[in-house]
């Protein structure tokens, strides 16, 4: 059994910014979707989603600073989570049923709203959204994968 200083885990400095930057371009993106069906609930979805992966998921993620070798507030563990290993010391196993309904609402609910846009009016941007969105939900899909 290891030891919490030996769990500790130290993140790259290039994880902790693009991974995080990557999460916002995501929840953007999503939201953008999302408008293209309806604008008031792009707007509501953009906000929402920040709340819920920010806030909420960054700090259910974020239990203690013990187990990271220099405080992050828990970005280093949300940009892990996302674009890393997904391995996280000290998470309790619940984490990962809210981790999977945060996949959903950033991936299948905007495909799925993008694809009813699509339907109702095609457009070579609703096309470009729905390219990006698929990018960013296999590569972290990709990311997370058990080696």
């Amino acid at each position: 059994m290891k030891t919490i200083s030996q769990e500790a885990k130290e993140y790259a400095k290039s994880l902790l910014i693009l991974g995080n930057l990557g999460i916002a371009l995501w929840i953007v993106v999503s939201a953008v979707a999302c408008w293209f069906f309806n604008p008031l609930f792009g707007w509501l979805f953009l906000i929402f989603a920040f709340i819920l992966v920010f806030a909420v998921l960054r700090r259910l993620g974020c239990s203690s600073c013990y187990y990271c070798k220099s405080c992050t507030m828990g970005f280093g563990k949300l940009a892990d989570l996302f674009f890393g290993s997904g391995y996280m010391a000290g998470v309790n196993s619940s984490l990962g049923l809210k981790i999977v309904f945060v996949y959903g609402m950033l991936g299948i609910v905007p495909i799925a709203l993008l694809a009813v846009s699509i339907t109702q009016e095609f457009a070579a941007t609703k096309i470009a959204v729905l390219a990006l969105l698929l990018i960013l939900l296999i590569y972290s899909a990709i990311r997370r994968k058990p080696k």
